[in-house]
């Protein structure tokens, strides 16, 4: 689609059309045939009359809402902050941005939310306690350039060949190549670079089997368009696009090498809170290029395996901590009862903690992720930088290299 100037004249017929009570979809196609033109509809969307976000929910007295719009210099809404007041539920629940969108009786093909501040109480009532929600939009119209969930999908697939290697082994020890908390978007290829060619100094040594453990957090982001935890926590910007592809960059050299230097390599994934949805997706795209990889894309709470006679335990480390050990024997109790020795391996803290639990070995791993904004503010800072690799023979740890 060619680049379409809007004159006065035709943005003035859009917001006509609009008055007359048609929605962009239909000024789109009056104005083919009064033009013979098809214009984009979000373009339609920002120059029509703009309508106020309203309640959609009628049967809610409680919940006003007060916009306060900005304009362009052409005219157009630009910006939208919003306020929506006491509104009264019967539990408390997690909203998306589309339900959000939804509420505030905003299209979501054609607004994005920039942030959203939500506070929250409960109010005694007859029937029990009700929740009350006190939230402050900023919404933007879409670009017509903007990318889509489709734009980045196409992005992700691009450069998608299988890839095979000739796998030899040199060793009848194991390896695992734990990763916590790489939060791509923050850190970049140069932070990592020089721990991974340690590393690959280690892989070179030749194993049985290699184990690379994703333990969540992968990406600092869960979204590509705003920087935000999948709780909807607002973060600090960072390019997700660039951050995907620093992500593929590692995971191509690591898995290329563990490749040549074993015979089975597999990848165990452990969602984080910041990017869950994001390990998932990256997870397939490792399928998809490696199938001599064993990718296991979990997404629940914990997960555990066994590695010849090494029960070893997953968890990205913000959810029952100080339970992990029972949870291992309770949860997985199969590879509980078939080890020799036990380890539970996680992350989420961003610093090294290595404690024996009744004979568990609880392995909190470090990261080499660079101080953001808000660690520099709170002075956690003094964590070392560093990738880990894990040496097993049949039975116990026998070697433990810190890269």
């Amino acid at each position: 689609m060619g680049y379409t100037k809007w004159t006065d004249e035709l943005k003035k017929r859009v917001q006509e059309l609009s008055e007359q009570g048609l929605d962009s979809r239909n000024i789109v196609e009056k104005l083919y045939e009064e033009t013979g033109v098809y214009y984009a509809q979000r373009s339609v969307q920002r120059y029509a009359s703009v309508k106020a976000p309203q309640n959609n929910n009628s049967e809610n007295d409680h919940f006003s809402i007060e916009p306060k719009y900005s304009y362009g210099s052409d005219g157009k809404v630009d910006d939208i902050k919003i306020t929506a007041k006491y509104l009264l539920l019967n539990e408390q629940t997690q909203k998306t941005p589309e339900d959000i969108l939804e509420y505030l009786n905003l299209d979501v093909n054609d607004w994005r939310i920039v942030s959203a501040i939500p506070n929250q109480w409960t109010t005694p009532t007859d029937n029990g306690p009700k929740w009350n929600f006190q939230l402050k939009v900023n919404v933007k119209p879409k670009l017509d350039d903007e990318l889509t969930f489709e734009d980045i999908t196409e992005i992700l697939k691009q450069e998608i060949e299988p890839y095979t290697v000739k796998q030899v082994a040199h060793s009848a020890h194991n390896l695992v190549i734990p990763l916590p908390d790489l939060h791509f978007g923050v850190t970049k290829k140069q932070d990592v670079q020089n721990h991974l060619d340690r590393m690959l100094d280690v892989i070179n040594k030749g194993y049985k089997t290699i184990v690379i453990e994703q333990l969540g957090d992968l990406f600092h982001s869960s979204q590509m368009w705003s920087s935000q935890t999948l709780k909807s926590t607002m973060l600090q910007d960072v390019d997700m696009v660039a951050a995907w592809n620093d992500a593929k960059w590692l995971f191509d050299v690591l898995v290329t090498a563990t490749l040549k230097n074993s015979t089975k390599v597999y990848v165990k994934q452990m969602a984080g809170n910041h990017s869950g949805n994001m390990e998932f997706a990256f997870m397939e795209y490792l399928q998809a290029k490696y199938p001599q990889v064993a990718v296991h894309n979990n997404i629940k709470f914990r997960d555990a395996y066994l590695l010849d006679n090494v029960g070893i335990m997953l968890a990205h480390g913000d959810l029952a901590p100080k339970n992990l050990p029972m949870l291992f024997a309770n949860e997985f109790g199969g590879v509980w009862s078939l080890s020799h020795s036990r380890e539970i391996h996680k992350g989420h803290f961003h610093k090294e903690k290595i404690v024996d639990e009744g004979g568990v070995i609880s392995r909190q791993l470090g990261t080499v992720k660079p101080n953001d904004n808000y660690e520099i503010m709170n002075g956690w800072t003094l964590s070392k930088k560093e990738l880990y690799a894990l040496e097993y023979d049949s039975d116990k740890l026998v070697a433990e290299w810190h890269v």
